[in-house]
């Protein structure tokens, strides 16, 4: 496994938020869902996985190593590994496609590859808007434009948090067709954030109910093509769930 979560609990002080025993793990090429309500704290278990805030008790493991035990160099390392792409594509809106992805490369000191951002950019279906500014692209392109930063590091995982919920159905769609296509063509792992139903059902491996602070119960919509299985799914969701 890539990544795993034994036991995680995470509390902050001066508010009723909490995540009590948090435990799942990550598989190669794995593609996991997370459906809860607001403020159940999905992104924190993301953000937690990336090491970009810490935990009260409990392990995660990166490759048998927890992130506790790392050193600040192990550390980033592990996250240009397991990517973490926001809500928000967070791009310089003022400088081109090419410029934000080459940042890829000079955050790391290394020479701009402009072949694979060529490359990157015809994965994604966005070559002619290599030397667009990003202001002047759609939401939808902007957050094609922030997959493909993360797919220049070559990551094992995409931790993605709800990376489709400000965009149009049509914009949604290409990103979720986008994702289909690097399940069906690399070696990737994701774990993904949504409140679209239907995504997960026909996307995910395995869907994480998160529900009074802790994981309620995992479905596994793909593996499962009976009426039981569909009415157990929406037994699950309906009652505390809404959905467009």
């Amino acid at each position: 496994m890539i990544i795993s979560l034994k036991n995680v609990s995470k509390k902050y002080q001066n508010s009723d938020f909490k995540l009590n025993n948090i435990s799942f793990n990550i598989q190669k090429k794995e593609i996991i869902g997370i459906i809860g309500k607001n403020g159940t704290g999905k992104s924190t278990i993301l953000k937690m996985i990336n090491g970009l805030i810490s935990y009260d008790s409990g392990h995660i493991f990166y490759k048998d190593k927890k992130l506790k035990d790392m050193n600040d160099d192990e550390l980033r390392k592990m996250r240009k590994n397991v990517s973490y792409i926001f809500q928000n594509a967070n791009l310089l809106e003022g400088e081109t496609v090419f410029y934000n992805l080459s940042l890829v490369y000079k955050v790391n000191r290394q020479k701009v590859n402009t072949l694979e951002i060529d490359k990157i950019l015809n994965f994604m279906g966005i070559s002619n808007l290599k030397n667009t500014l990003c202001r002047n692209i759609s939401g939808g392109q902007q957050q094609k434009v922030a997959i493909a930063m993360s797919l220049l590091q070559n990551p094992e995982v995409l931790l993605c948090d709800e990376i489709s919920s400000a965009l149009d159905s049509n914009s949604e769609k290409e990103i979720f067709d986008l994702l289909i296509k690097l399940k069906n063509t690399t070696d990737i792992s994701i774990l993904l954030i949504s409140h679209n139903l239907s995504i997960l059902k026909n996307f995910c491996d395995k869907v994480l109910i998160i529900e009074n602070s802790t994981i309620k119960d995992i479905i596994k919509p793909i593996n499962s093509k009976s009426n039981h299985y569909e009415e157990n799914y929406i037994k699950h969701v309906k009652d505390f769930l809404l959905y467009d």
